[in-house]
């Protein structure tokens, strides 16, 4: 069985941290050839895919190679939508809740129409990938539950080796030196990811610091607020870092303060690392985890976001196990390729 995996770029984002997880996972399995696709130009070099990778020739692709077209992002969505009579059998992995994710990224005209573009490109396609049962809700409002799969995302079990004297392991260490607990949080920083509730909480806590790692277009407000309430020597802008994932088991709590998630792969990493996590109270996290393994707080609420850091302080270390446990047997990146070599088999 061949399957072609169509990407838009081959960088360190989410969703391609996913592929990467599952195309080496699969490598070596003589039942399945895969090959990545990708659009853009540039590509990152410290992301290692185990299989053939080549860009994309729109004009000269040969889908008779294939038996399956696995598209990841809108651009690989539209290139199989208008190739349909091509393909023998296109599956679709959906990250987003679109119109959510629309409406936070722009603004409410670009998600209704991009939003109800991309739900025309989707009805193309013979099945869609679900990363929850929410999602999947979700999209039956649209379509078929028959077209419709959950498979979670899966990240593998890593070390995580940290070079001392980096710039952030300093930073950490200088606010531990005047007595802080260190907050952490990871993510492109856009407003759907709700950092700025991270802010006010710091504002009213004296005794933490924080520090966000990740690049994106609300770093100029978030860096605007943390002046505004006078918090900016206690919180530290580290920009992207390609091995972001390395600093979260120095962090005291990690926070995942999001207002709508696909998924969350980065409160997957920080309870893969055994870190105390806070995160906001949506319906993909409830079902993720449970109050047993993670703490809640209520969206927009920051007296809710106290109360569950204070909780946290008090039960945090109880429910490292309990996460860490849940997170072995749902997951890890080897239960994620099982899963979707279920569905490639299943579709040929």
């Amino acid at each position: 069985m061949k399957v072609a995996i169509i990407i838009p770029r081959i960088d360190q984002l989410g969703p391609v941290k996913v592929i990467q997880t599952l195309v080496n996972s699969l490598s070596e399995n003589d039942k399945i050839q895969i090959k990545v696709f990708y659009i853009d130009q540039l590509v990152d070099s410290q992301v290692k895919l185990m299989v053939p990778v080549e860009k994309l020739d729109q004009k000269t692709f040969d889908f008779n190679e294939f038996d399956i077209i696995h598209t990841n992002g809108i651009r690989p969505d539209l290139f199989a939508f208008l190739n349909r009579k091509k393909i023998k059998f296109h599956i679709s992995t959906i990250h987003n809740f679109v119109f959510e994710d629309l409406l936070f990224s722009y603004n409410k005209i670009i998600s209704f129409i991009f939003g109800n573009l991309w739900l025309l490109i989707w009805r193309g396609a013979d099945k869609l990938v679900c990363l929850s049962p929410a999602m999947k809700n979700y999209y039956g409002r649209w379509f078929s539950r028959s077209k419709l799969e959950v498979i979670f995302n899966g990240i593998d079990e890593h070390d995580y080796p940290i070079i001392p004297d980096n710039e952030i392991m300093d930073k950490i260490a200088g606010f531990r030196s005047i007595g802080l607990k260190v907050i952490g949080s990871i993510g492109i920083l856009t407003r759907r990811k709700g950092f700025d509730q991270i802010l006010n909480l710091i504002s009213i806590n004296k005794e933490l610091a924080l520090i966000i790692i990740g690049k994106g277009k609300e770093l100029g407000n978030l860096k605007a607020l943390a002046t505004k309430l006078g918090i900016h020597d206690r919180c530290f802008f580290c920009g992207f870092r390609s091995n972001a994932a390395n600093y979260i088991k120095h962090f005291d709590f990690f926070i995942m303060p999001s207002r709508s998630e696909g998924f969350g792969l980065a409160l997957i990493e920080a309870v893969q690392q055994k870190v105390p996590v806070i995160c906001s109270d949506i319906a993909v996290f409830r079902e993720l985890f449970t109050i047993e393994e993670v703490t809640f707080f209520e969206l927009e609420n920051i007296s809710s976001l106290a109360e569950a850091l204070e909780e946290a302080c008090e039960t945090g270390s109880s429910k490292v196990i309990p996460a860490f446990n849940r997170y072995q047997n749902n997951y890890t990146g080897k239960l994620m390729a099982d899963n979707y070599l279920r569905l490639y088999h299943s579709c040929c």
